[in-house]
């Protein structure tokens, strides 16, 4: 049996791998002998991270090598090698027993073009059908839905799915928002939720590293606000802003007798925002080989795990961050960017622990954790409770899709 993962997997956000591998463990745990094989953005970095197998989702857009050819050609050229891709398509269908589109906002057309992920998303839908093939979109996040033909292209795939479910409430009203009937699909929770359990004392090995004389210890989450603000004079603005913000919020933690960890989520963009920090915090008089503030960035989601699992508190905006945040059981505080976190904050029972990134302030910022800190044990156990109901609702979920594929594999066989 031959199972297919299809993501925006390989490109360095440690909130879709950690998704993907959350799928990986729980399919190698059911079904021990099945083939597992990864759709993805960038392949290599799949077959090393995840130990499955791998191939691209796109084919790959060359340049024209400086060939100077009139448009027709160019337009003719462009045609044949996406007739090539759908045929590569295809045949990769034909060799699968079920696609799973896996968790992450996936439903999105921001920053994507008209070939972008609703396109590729909507192609091999397709070519699953056609090959007779069962199609699973598990988990999944809608987000911005703004173009037209990217609505279009996702409800098709969408209508051609065996089964659907989705990570939040907010994901049912966005899709019902551009006209896509939802009353027989489910909400299930992020696919982050069914990882496996960090292994008993890996945080206390984590916490070692730290400070001993600071009794609490803070993870601050950093994010890509407004691209580091390159397009234009406001998002530069707007970003030098967050940047004071930020910093401040970690000095001030320092100063009352914190340890502060910073994190990140996506190392491809988050990166230069870390070295921006350190470069503001410096100016500012910090002296960065103090103990108390580590910001060695993660370089897997395991890693990422254990960061997390080494500290008290978490303040973050990174998606996921919030996810694993939750799921070890750590009060948060989410930096919102969006309303998926203000939907996983209440449905965690922290509804309360949310600000808008755009406009956060220090003084609510130091409230709410300060109210965290006083409701730490409560909220900690509240928190252990719905990620418990969490893990459930998903398993329960793994084992339907189990069923339904091995079903429609033995169907084939007998047909033949």
């Amino acid at each position: 049996m031959r199972i297919a993962f299809w993501g925006n997997f390989g490109a360095l956000n440690l909130g879709n791998e950690c998704t993907l591998a959350a799928a990986v463990y729980n399919f190698r745990v059911r079904l021990p002998q099945a083939e597992l094989l990864a759709i993805c953005r960038e392949p290599a970095d799949v077959v090393v991270r995840h130990g499955i197998g791998a191939i691209p989702l796109s084919q790959p857009r060359e340049p024209y090598e400086g060939l100077r050819r009139p448009n027709p050609l160019r337009m003719l050229v462009s045609l044949g090698r996406e007739v090539g891709a759908w045929v590569r398509a295809f045949l990769e269908a034909g060799d699968i027993d079920a696609l799973l589109v896996t968790g992450s906002g996936i439903l999105s057309d921001e920053g994507e073009g008209t070939l972008g992920l609703p396109y590729e998303l909507f192609k091999w839908s397709l070519v699953t059908k056609l090959r007779r093939k069962k199609l699973f979109f598990v988990s999944v996040g809608a987000e911005s839905l703004t173009r037209r033909a990217s609505q279009g292209l996702v409800k098709g795939a969408l209508r051609l799915a065996d089964y659907r479910s989705y990570r939040d409430s907010h994901s049912v009203r966005i899709l019902q928002g551009v006209g896509f009937r939802t009353e027989h699909d489910v909400v299930r929770p992020d696919l982050a939720f069914s990882l496996p359990r960090p292994p008993a004392g890996a945080a206390g090995l984590a916490r070692a590293a730290w400070d001993g004389t600071r009794q609490r210890r803070v993870a601050v989450g950093l994010f890509n606000y407004r691209g580091r603000g390159v397009a234009n004079a406001a998002d530069a603005a707007a970003y030098q802003a967050y940047l004071d913000r930020i910093c401040s919020l970690i000095l001030w933690l320092l100063g009352r007798g914190d340890a502060v960890r910073v994190v990140l989520g996506d190392f491809a963009y988050d990166e230069k925002v870390r070295l921006d920090v350190r470069a503001e915090l410096a100016r500012r008089g910090l002296d960065l080989t103090n103990p108390a503030f580590i910001d060695t960035p993660a370089e897997s989601f395991e890693q990422l795990v254990e960061q997390l699992g080494s500290v008290d508190f978490v303040i973050a905006s990174r998606y996921h961050n919030v996810v694993l945040g939750l799921l070890l059981a750590k009060p948060v505080v989410s930096l919102s960017y969006e309303p998926k976190h203000n939907a996983l904050m209440r449905d965690m029972g922290l509804g309360e622990y949310c600000q808008p990134l755009d406009d956060f302030t220090l003084d609510r910022l130091a409230e709410q954790l300060l109210r965290l800190e006083a409701n730490a044990t409560a909220l900690s156990a509240v928190i252990a409770e719905r990620t418990a109901t969490n893990r459930a609702r998903l398993a329960e979920q793994y084992d339907l899709i189990v069923r339904t594929v091995c079903g429609s594999s033995a169907e084939r066989r007998r047909e033949h």
